[in-house]
Order: C-alpha cells, then sequence, then structure tokens
C-alpha cells in the first residue's frame, strides 16, 4: 500500500538514504528537501507499506501534469527481501490509476543490476543510457539507465 509521508515520516527516510549500503543506488535528501517535497504539487512523497509497517520510500515527479511521472527515487528499508515486484506494482498502479500518467519513467544506476531486473520483469523498457550522468556520493560517476512504461503497456 501507498500513502502520502508526512514529517513523522522523515526519520525513517533519512535511515535509509543513510545507509552505507545505498552511497551508489540512491541520492539522500536534506530535511529541507523533504519538507520541500511535501509542499511541492509537482512532487509526491510517498510511504510503501506492507502490513501498516513502513517498508520504503518514493518520490514521484510531475505529477501535478498528469502525462509523464517520473520515479525520482525509490528505496526500501530491507531490499533484496522480494518486495521489489509489490512496491513497483504499487507504484505503477499508483501513477496509472491514481494520477493518470501516460507514461512512466526513470533513471537508475546502470551498474545496479538487481534493480534493473525487477525493473525489466516489472514490464519497463530499457531506452538507454545517459553516459557518466550521475556523480554519486561514493564520489564516482555512473552511468544511467533509462526506462519506461506506457499505460497502455501496463501489465
Amino acid at each position: 500500500m501507498i500513502r502520502t509521508a508526512t514529517e513523522a515520516d522523515f526519520d525513517f527516510i533519512r535511515a535509509i538514504q543513510s545507509d552505507p549500503a545505498n552511497l551508489k543506488t540512491i541520492a539522500e535528501d536534506s530535511l529541507n528537501g523533504l519538507a520541500h517535497y511535501l509542499t511541492d504539487a509537482h512532487t509526491d512523497l510517498l510511504i510503501w507499506e506492507q502490513n501498516a509497517m513502513p517498508q520504503g520510500f518514493i518520490v514521484l515527479a510531475g505529477v501535478n501534469y498528469k502525462d509523464v511521472v517520473e520515479l525520482r527515487r525509490l528505496a526500501l528499508k530491507s531490499p533484496g527481501q522480494g518486495q521489489g515486484q509489490a512496491v513497483i506494482a504499487d507504484i505503477i498502479a499508483y501513477s496509472f490509476d491514481m494520477l493518470d500518467a501516460q507514461r512512466l519513467w526513470f533513471d537508475v544506476a546502470a551498474d545496479n543490476t538487481r534493480a534493473r531486473r525487477a525493473y525489466e520483469r516489472a514490464g519497463f523498457t530499457y531506452e538507454g543510457t545517459l553516459r557518466q550522468h550521475w556523480l554519486r556520493r561514493s564520489g564516482d560517476r555512473a552511468d544511467l539507465a533509462l526506462y519506461g512504461m506506457l499505460r497502455d503497456e501496463r501489465p
């Protein structure tokens, strides 16, 4: 289940972002950045829950345009535990059903093979690579793989 985040969720989100295992996979937002997501009409900061317990967070951008939605951030508290397909399915449903998007897209570090496999299993199409595009918090540069799904391609 996906719900809108509140300021009470910031510690949970920051704990995931600050996990050293995430240095090469996700960017880190300041508290001000997280607060901005809550007030920005074009961005949704969301919490993904299972059994009423927060398991991850999501940032969607472009949500007010109702045409093209960007999955800007997805991070789970315990990656590799088999939750990937469930959270991705919920993001797809939220984007196409709640936001009425025509397209959902995102970029992912090209060397994040676990995430890429999960997105491809969920039906996303690889659309290209932005070479050496992202300066990670770990200090190295990463290629970003672009993925997208159109409404009529939804599984």
